[in-house]
């Protein structure tokens, strides 16, 4: 990717160029001071696309964790029947369902 440098006095001096970059072209904007990087300006789009990648990479790494913890629990011989787990995730799904009939209940009494 093309990198965009600039020194902090076009945030003042340039915005218009600045914006250009960000926001027409897609590029970030480096912004330095004497010399060493201080802030990255991005467009709306460009964040909130850097956010929802940022957001599914943590949902994959848990899913990660998740499935080398379980492979860990079955070489350890700590593994459950699948019917066992099923019936108490049914019996969850029951009780908060209850649950939400008697809130429901509540605030419409």
């Amino acid at each position: 990717m093309k990198a965009i440098i600039r020194p902090m006095t076009d945030l003042a001096k340039k915005m218009d160029e600045i914006e250009h970059f960000c926001l027409v072209e897609n590029l970030p904007v480096y912004i330095t001071k004497k010399g060493t990087g201080r802030l990255v300006v991005l467009g709306h789009e460009n964040y909130e696309d850097l956010m929802s990648q940022v957001e599914k990479l943590k949902e994959e790494n848990e899913l990660y964790k998740s499935l080398i913890q379980s492979a860990g629990e079955s070489r350890r011989g700590e593994s459950r029947d699948i019917n066992d787990v099923l019936d108490e995730l049914d019996a969850e799904l029951r009780e908060r369902e209850d649950d939400d009939e008697q809130n429901e209940r509540k605030v419409s009494g």
